[in-house]
């Protein structure tokens, strides 16, 4: 653990070392991460390394809206481009982390006329004993077609209800055998349209569409129990400290877009 100390590890980084030598080391009848030792030695990492935000500021979402407007409409779309489009309207307009977006199942999908509702049989990162895991609704967005995640999901399950040879994950591979693909790919797929977008993957990952969509939301004046409702949290403390962000600048000029309300729609 010092070893990993004098590496400049985070607190983060070490707690799940510890979390890790847990399961397999015992000292005096307890987990080596229960120890006394142990335990005095990661409060001093906490304090002299206390685990921040990975982002102070976060990307404009008007920016990749902008761009996803261009690919439109969808029937005209490649099934890679309508792929793309897809997952990043997803990742958008639910907040939600690519494993929920891996976890989409056609055979767990109800269609109504304006939205399209998932329901889980698996457990998500934020699930736990106490609270029931809340169907994705997925709305028509009526002000603007070519930002609509329904109908881009409707062309999508159009588009592959052939290509389906085994399985019943949403999403699929736009290459041929056409498979269900790993939560490594989703997040691929939503850095190759933040880069299409303009968004600086040097500085932003895939998980940091989470934050600019409820950042976004949050400008737009959407009220906070939405949005913590919508993204899975239960304390406004968390939204708070970990996700809601100002713009950086150096991305975006400083403008609002009446397209940042379909967010969390």
């Amino acid at each position: 653990m010092t070893t990993l100390f004098e590496k400049d590890l985070s607190y983060s980084s070490l707690n799940t070392a510890r979390s890790a030598l847990s399961t397999i080391i015992t000292v005096d009848g307890m987990s080596i991460g229960s120890h006394p030792l142990v335990v005095r030695f990661l409060k001093g990492v906490f304090n002299l390394r206390p685990p921040v935000p990975r982002y102070k500021e976060v990307w404009d979402v008007s920016i990749v809206l902008r761009f996803l407007k261009t690919l439109s409409p969808v029937a005209s779309l490649s099934l890679k481009n309508l792929t793309l489009k897809l997952v990043m309207l997803l990742s958008l307009v639910t907040a939600q982390r690519g494993q929920t977006l891996h976890l989409l199942d056609i055979n767990l999908m109800s269609i109504y006329d304006s939205s399209i509702v998932f329901t889980f049989n698996k457990p998500l990162k934020q699930s736990n004993p106490r609270t029931q895991v809340k169907p994705l609704v997925l709305k028509a967005y009526t002000h603007d077609e070519s930002l609509c995640v329904f109908s881009t999901l409707k062309e999508y399950l159009h588009r592959t209800e052939t290509l389906r040879v085994t399985g019943s994950q949403l999403l699929i591979s736009f290459q041929k055998p056409h498979k269900a693909v790993s939560r490594d790919t989703i997040s691929r797929w939503i850095r190759t349209a933040m880069q299409m977008s303009g968004i600086n993957l040097d500085v932003y990952k895939a998980h940091s569409t989470r934050a600019a969509s409820v950042s976004a939301a949050h400008r737009a004046q959407v009220p906070i129990q939405e949005i913590l409702s919508k993204a899975g949290w239960s304390s406004a403390q968390t939204f708070a400290i970990y996700y809601d962000k100002n713009l950086d600048t150096s991305e975006s000029s400083a403008s609002q877009f009446q397209e940042a309300i379909l967010t969390l729609q």
